[in-house]
């Protein structure tokens, strides 16, 4: 007895009336949705953790999503070249959400480095166990910060509920309709990357703007008086300064946090709703 007859003999005796080979190309499916958002989201483990542990993350969510997926399963085209391209535009579907849903992060990052380098604080360097990077002070504290109110606000449930959903909207038998068109998924997926600038600076503005006045004082200062060493006053005022606004600012910057994650949930819904 060889090995397609002792499955069938157990799928019979089991009651099971899915076919092995669907299933499991099923599940690739599936799994090539999932595993970019696991990947690249820091919320979920980022490059910190074990890779087994993320493909077994995406393989647990895979198994929880079969079951809901069904209908869609059974329309699944098992020839070559059909099943590749319903492969790769999963693949694409889970790179585009998840670049929508780390921009914030990136951005926190973004902001970090900005006031690093306008503190004159570049110098240190700190190890991200989340994306394995050694990254400036401030971006490392940003960074940790924007991760620990994600997780305060479930917002790791709403991704996980939300791209379970996905698989309603954009199923895995069909290719995207782009109902109104590409141009506006491009669009959106072009104010994303842009936007990763825009909060960057708003995140780092109340900072910036107080090493900005105290640049202005200190150049002031040596106009009236030359003689005193402003340059070696300003290595160690500035720090001081970006240090006593981020502990003054850090209600904007939570405040600021929050709103831009309503707004990337808004854009992830979009997105979706776009490739539909």
């Amino acid at each position: 007895m060889n090995l397609d007859e002792i499955l069938t003999q157990a799928r019979n005796e089991f009651g099971i009336r899915v076919d092995f080979s669907l299933a499991v190309f099923s599940m690739a499916l599936i799994f090539a949705r999932l595993m970019p958002v696991v990947i690249f989201t820091p919320f979920l483990g980022g490059e910190s953790i074990p890779g087994q542990v993320r493909m077994g993350l995406g393989m647990v969510l895979a198994v929880v999503l079969f079951p809901a997926l069904t209908d869609q399963i059974s329309q699944i085209p098992l020839s070559v070249i059909p099943y590749l391209a319903l492969l790769l535009k999963e693949v694409f579907i889970g790179f585009a959400l998840a670049f929508i849903v780390d921009l914030v992060f990136q951005a926190v990052g973004t902001a970090g480095a900005f006031i690093d380098s306008f503190s004159g604080a570049t110098q240190a360097q700190m190890l991200v166990p989340q994306i394995q990077r050694q990254v400036t002070l401030y971006s490392s504290l940003k960074f940790q910060l924007a991760v620990v109110l994600f997780l305060t606000l479930n917002g790791h449930h709403w991704v996980i509920e939300n791209l379970a959903d996905s698989f309603l909207k954009l199923p895995l038998n069909e290719f995207p309709q782009f109902s109104l068109g590409m141009g506006p998924f491009f669009e959106l997926v072009i104010r994303v990357f842009g936007d990763l600038f825009r909060i960057g600076l708003a995140l780092s503005s109340p900072v910036l703007l107080a090493i900005f006045l105290t640049e202005t004082a200190l150049g002031v200062i040596n106009r009236a008086a030359p003689q005193i060493q402003v340059f070696f006053m300003a290595m160690q005022i500035k720090p001081a300064v970006a240090a006593l606004m981020v502990i003054f600012s850090l209600h904007l910057i939570l405040g600021r946090l929050v709103q831009e994650y309503g707004v990337m949930f808004l854009r992830f819904g979009r997105a979706v709703g776009f490739l539909g």
